[in-house]
């Protein structure tokens, strides 16, 4: 069963789309299930480090445009190049003619597909915020993707999303039979594991943290919750109930920014507020494992990765009882109705001030994030393919 696999964010610094595709190309070699591979050639970096990394635990490599990885063993997957930058040309020629040169049963894209291809699409949508929550995008951004999802998602012979709440949300707002949209739970990454505090100096260092804090991850847009969560820690603040900590707001800017800094310096709140901005991979396990709890505002996730990497670092988590977070959450974390500031401010508070209730979430966030596999995604994704090929 042939496919091809657009990869086109790898490297591009998409975050929750790239590692995405970085999970589920890892999880489809850990089940002998290799793939052709579109990548551009900012994507070639990442997947040698897949390589090297996948190697090392005796598992499958990656072949291709640089060759395979020393020490992988075969199956590996076979890479080929996307030249150039332009997401048109991408689908409306590279793409359909990468599929008839390799001969794919079936063209894997996320979001958008080629509008005409040799071979039936697969389509992941990771949500539909863009219809949900339009105000945290562009005019662009909005027109593009409320032209191009829907299309795609139509026409696709499957629509694989992370979560039954997307899988409801894309029944109802992209009119798509139920019968072709199939859940594949995303997990987090094998890198993400508690990390000692000897091992965490250099990137808590690089992101300006000393001290203890409360972490909180994603893009600094609208959907994120973020003037709710700051009121609360203005409240807690009020109330003496930092006990010495800082709230460390870290991610870069898609789409439509949220004036993060402003709405600190109004609340008074610039010396209790740490903003390091976009964090390497790398540095973020040592982040998440450093910090007293994490905490997740936001109003809408299709899927909300940050939750079970921080549950896999050991650190105990709260979370807005919205959307998708708690069919992801379980019972491992702490909820809190995202729309009241008062109630984050008290979840909070429970936190910082109980160890016990601490400890209890710790241990069960990381049994919850060891249920969820990229191996069990990939398995679940070839399910959805054979049903879109039959």
């Amino acid at each position: 069963m042939p496919v091809l696999i657009d990869a086109h964010m790898l490297g591009a610094g998409e975050t929750g789309n790239e590692t995405y595709i970085r999970g589920l190309l890892g999880g489809l070699l850990e089940i002998g299930a290799p793939q052709t591979v579109a990548v551009r050639e900012s994507g070639l970096r990442p997947l040698a480090q897949d390589a090297e990394a996948l190697a090392n635990a005796g598992r499958s490599g990656f072949a291709g445009a640089q060759g395979p990885a020393d020490g992988a063993s075969a199956p590996a997957h076979d890479v080929r190049v996307l030249r150039g930058r332009s997401d048109v040309v991408r689908l409306l020629t590279q793409l359909p003619a990468l599929a008839r040169s390799t001969g794919a049963s079936l063209v894997h894209c996320t979001y958008a597909a080629p509008p005409r291809s040799p071979a039936p699409t697969v389509l992941t949508v990771h949500d539909v915020s863009f219809l949900r929550y339009p105000q945290a995008f562009t005019l662009r951004d909005r027109a593009l993707l409320g032209t191009a999802v829907p299309y795609s998602a139509r026409r696709a012979a499957a629509v694989i999303v992370p979560s039954e709440h997307t899988r409801g949300e894309v029944i109802e707002l992209l009119h798509v039979p139920a019968e072709r949209v199939h859940v594949t739970p995303e997990a987090a990454d094998t890198a993400f594991r508690p990390v000692p505090a000897a091992e965490r100096t250099g990137a808590l260092r690089r992101c300006g943290i000393g001290g203890p804090y409360l972490l909180s991850l994603g893009n600094l847009q609208p959907r994120k919750n973020l003037p709710r969560l700051l009121e609360a820690w203005r409240r807690l603040r009020d109330a003496g109930g930092l006990e010495g900590h800082r709230l460390v707001l870290a991610g870069g800017v898609h789409g439509k920014r949220e004036p993060v800094s402003r709405l600190v310096a109004e609340l008074g709140l610039t010396g209790d507020v740490v903003l390091p901005g976009y964090v390497d991979a790398a540095d973020l396990p040592a982040l998440y494992s450093g910090a007293t709890a994490f905490v997740f505002p936001s109003l809408y996730e299709g899927f909300g990765l940050p939750v079970l990497e921080a549950m896999a670092c050991g650190t105990p988590v709260a979370c807005a009882e919205a959307a998708s977070l708690p069919e992801v959450a379980g019972d491992a974390a702490l909820l809190f109705d995202p729309l009241d500031a008062e109630a984050i401010a008290a979840s909070l508070g429970a936190l910082l001030g109980d160890a016990g209730l601490r400890s209890a979430l710790a241990a069960r966030g990381l049994s919850r994030a060891a249920s969820f596999t990229w191996a069990a995604c990939a398995r679940a994704t070839l399910a959805a393919y054979e049903t879109a090929l039959a």
